[in-house]
């Protein structure tokens, strides 16, 4: 009889510990963080020609959009789609040690390629703007709401397809 208690306690402790992770793994995103944000990739020079990369990605409750682009102009302007990628994707809250909140980001398309983010503020020719801090080990890349040619991603993200496994 003891036996059947703690199994039946056992039982139901572990039942509302897994229901209890589930919840918490899932969480909303932040309308700050939703919407469409640009990263800057780099430039490069070919026949005498500058061309500017750019990837635009995009957020929304449960979905990643990233988008890649290039131009002509250093400006960033007429932007022209290259290719985009669509992954749906879940999101979960966390707090680290100096108590500021970053989303980490779950999906089968991403592998562990872009695995956080949060927002920043970041200092650009004398001005603050907000940036989307994303860590992609081992690199931290920054994407803003417009595009702007600083804080390049560099060459690894030329080619870089959330989907590609």
């Amino acid at each position: 009889m003891k036996r059947h208690i703690l199994v039946g306690v056992v039982s139901l402790g572990l039942t509302l510990l897994a229901g209890g992770v589930t919840a918490q793994a899932k969480s909303q995103l932040p309308k700050s963080y939703q919407g469409t944000w640009y990263g800057y990739v780099c430039s490069e020079k070919v026949d005498y020609v500058r061309t500017y990369n750019v990837v635009k990605v995009g957020f929304t409750r449960n979905r990643f959009d990233y988008a890649y682009l290039k131009t002509t102009h250093s400006d960033l302007s007429q932007l022209d789609w290259q290719w985009e990628e669509h992954t749906l994707t879940s999101y979960s809250k966390k707090v680290n040690k100096h108590h500021q909140t970053y989303y980490t980001i779950s999906t089968a398309g991403f592998a562990d390629d872009i695995n956080r983010m949060r927002l920043v503020t970041v200092k650009i020719n004398g001005q603050r703007l907000q940036a989307l801090k994303m860590t992609a080990q081992p690199d931290t890349l920054y994407a803003f709401r417009q595009p702007l040619r600083t804080h390049a991603w560099g060459w690894d993200f030329e080619d870089f397809a959330p989907t590609d496994v």
